[in-house]
């Protein structure tokens, strides 16, 4: 091939993967854009996404589950599932990560929260099965799902701080109030910020929790 086709063929591929960024860009924007309030439009959209992701990171200090100080078999793992199809009450993408055990027995695995903030939610879920939503003092929500019982009574407007036990990873779901053994035991995490008054978007955790997973508490279990 000919300096000058090589040359050409470069600017092409160039031009071509611009066009797919700017695409990317503008389908971005506009959902933004169809989801906040034109007061906030006039912020620019990203400066929004990007300054309220900046707050979630702020506010992260413990990994989920803690090390188990009494069984170094008892281990958890999780992949970037974010968005893969689930079937449950129709067709969706997985707004969240799923922390799977490797010792498969409800109750077993302490579920501390991530965050300081104040018990929003708290409950059964036909998809979330008994689980429990904290909202930060950025307006942050960390939601909790799947859980086999809470480690208290929670009641929503207490108080909780990072590091505070909120229940015990479970199998719960997918069912009527009580159902459980639809899929293994793990922890469903899902973080939801604000885009105007009463409206959130899903965002990953999967970075986040990778980011936490050198900084887990001890627990004897």
């Amino acid at each position: 091939m000919s300096s000058i086709r090589k040359i050409a063929c470069y600017l092409t591929l160039m031009l071509l993967l611009n066009c797919v960024i700017q695409g990317e860009m503008i389908w971005l924007s506009e959902l933004l854009e169809g989801r906040m309030f034109p007061e906030q439009n006039m912020r620019g959209d990203f400066a929004i996404y990007r300054d309220t992701l900046e707050l979630v990171w702020s506010e992260l200090v413990w990994f989920p589950v803690p090390v188990s100080a009494g069984n170094a078999d008892a281990e958890v793992a999780f992949e970037n599932s974010w968005m893969a199809e689930r079937s449950y009450g129709g067709k969706r993408g997985h707004e969240g990560t799923d922390i799977m055990a490797s010792v498969d027995e409800p109750g077993y695995y302490p579920v501390v929260s991530i965050t300081d903030g104040i018990i929003e939610q708290v409950g059964w879920l036909e998809k979330g099965g008994w689980r429990i939503g904290v909202r930060s003092g950025n307006g942050n929500y960390y939601y909790y799902a799947h859980l086999a019982s809470y480690a208290k009574e929670w009641n929503a407007g207490e108080p909780v701080e990072a590091g505070e036990l909120l229940g015990y990873m479970g199998d719960t779901g997918y069912g009527p109030e009580g159902t459980t053994g639809q899929f293994p035991v793990h922890l469903h995490l899902g973080i939801y910020v604000p885009l105007g008054a009463d409206q959130e978007m899903a965002v990953n955790p999967y970075w986040m929790l990778k980011y936490l997973e050198n900084k887990k508490l001890s627990y004897s279990y």
